[in-house]
């Protein structure tokens, strides 16, 4: 859940409680000071009916209005002061009403009475519904408000946080320019945004340091490689020679060449991370596959290998030499842990490149597929021909998957 959401989830349901709870007190407090005003008006009329009384010794009238009544009741003995609630059925209009009824106790000469000052409470319920209506609709109004500004406003003010985390997304150790430096005049963003520049400057910084020294020490590499190839070319030259020693030499040549493709695919894995290869062509594709397939072809046929192709005139913008090296090494890997007798079956159509070989009976691990240096148990190479292929598929967009279905080993790369 976004953080906008769950803050305007929190934010909506606090403002429904508190203002449940306030309507909810409103009511009662409306209400008192209603039923007060009211008790007020029954009191105006008890003091008028003792003024009466004093100044003419007997009780008036007794009245009977439609919202108003007062009767007289006479009695033994004097009835306590007392308010009361109750309700009545106006039989002219077939309604049943609440009145607030006053009765206290008056006298005149030896006698005693109970005197009972009545009004309705329709107005006064009336009045209540009326603005417990408005205060409804204003509540209604005010949520509604909330949740607009919520959705529009708090967006808004969150607009710089979401640009900051686009930025973050989008940043890349070989595109500079996703570094940005914009005020937003909120201070905790703009320290956000600060903190953030300030990383992926570091982060730039160590990766040209160690993109420098990996470019360094694998073209110093090459010169004491090359001194040391020509020394055992010498050596080897060298008569008297016995079996012992020329093993020993072609240890080395062995050890020497492997050092030499490790320092190669180093040094191409570095190019295409720098973004040195970024010129690119388009040339037929399917011609390219049938050249690297006679380069291989001495090498398949000495292990009985044998290929199947489907190659259809497929255009594809790339960089040629990367191009090259993926095909290289796809293949190799097909020809090279293929088994005695086996086949390849290579197909080029529409929007997909498809190479399968028979092999080992198992899958290959996805996790460490194309990790540097993993490779199985009976692999002699030096674990970077598969993190080359992911280094360049990557590089021009395309999606690779590998998929073993007995007994094929299967990669797919999506042409776009």
């Amino acid at each position: 859940m976004k953080l906008l959401t769950r803050y305007s989830r929190i934010n909506s349901i606090a403002a429904i409680i508190v203002l449940v709870m306030a309507s909810i007190l409103y009511y009662f407090i409306l209400r008192y000071v209603l039923i007060h005003q009211l008790e007020n008006t029954l009191n105006v009329e008890e003091a008028e009916i003792i003024s009466f009384v004093k100044d003419h010794g007997k009780l008036p009238e007794a009245t009977n209005y439609r919202d108003q009544h007062t009767a007289f009741e006479e009695v033994a003995e004097p009835v306590p002061r007392e308010y009361r609630d109750f309700r009545s059925r106006d039989r002219e209009h077939g309604e049943t009403k609440v009145f607030r009824e006053l009765s206290f106790p008056i006298s005149t000469g030896s006698k005693f009475f109970r005197a009972s000052v009545t009004k309705s409470e329709d107005e006064m319920r009336e009045l209540v519904f009326l603005i417990v209506l408005i205060t409804v609709i204003v509540i209604i109004l005010l949520l509604l408000f909330l949740y607009l500004s919520n959705r529009l406003l708090l967006r808004r003010l969150w607009e710089p946080f979401y640009r900051t985390l686009e930025n973050i997304k989008a940043f890349n150790l070989s595109n500079k320019e996703n570094i940005q430096d914009h005020k937003t005049g909120t201070d905790e963003f703009d320290e956000l945004n600060l903190v953030t520049g300030s990383m992926q400057k570091r982060i730039l910084r160590d990766y040209e340091n160690l993109k420098q020294f990996a470019d360094n020490a694998s073209h110093e590499m090459q010169t004491p490689l090359a001194i040391l190839r020509s020394k055992l070319d010498l050596m080897i030259q060298e008569p008297g020679l016995n079996e012992s020693q020329t093993r020993q030499v072609q240890a080395m040549y062995q050890a020497l060449a492997r050092m030499t493709k490790l320092n190669q695919s180093l040094l191409l894995l570095t190019k295409i991370e720098n973004n040195q290869f970024s010129k690119t062509e388009i040339f037929p594709l399917d011609q390219l596959v049938r050249e690297k397939l006679l380069q291989f072809e001495e090498l398949a046929a000495a292990q009985g290998v044998e290929f199947e192709t489907e190659l259809e005139e497929i255009p594809i913008r790339m960089n040629h030499y990367l191009a090259d090296t993926l095909l290289n090494n796809l293949i190799g890997n097909a020809v090279r842990h293929n088994k005695k007798d086996g086949r390849i079956i290579i197909s080029l159509r529409e929007g997909q490149f498809r190479i399968a070989n028979t092999g080992v009976p198992e899958a290959l691990p996805g996790e460490y597929l194309y990790q540097r240096f993993h490779k199985g148990e009976r692999s002699e190479g030096v674990g970077l021909g598969l993190a080359i292929v992911k280094q360049i598929c990557d590089h021009h967009a395309l999606t690779i998957q590998y998929s073993f279905r007995s007994p094929f080993h299967e990669f797919r790369i999506s042409i776009p």
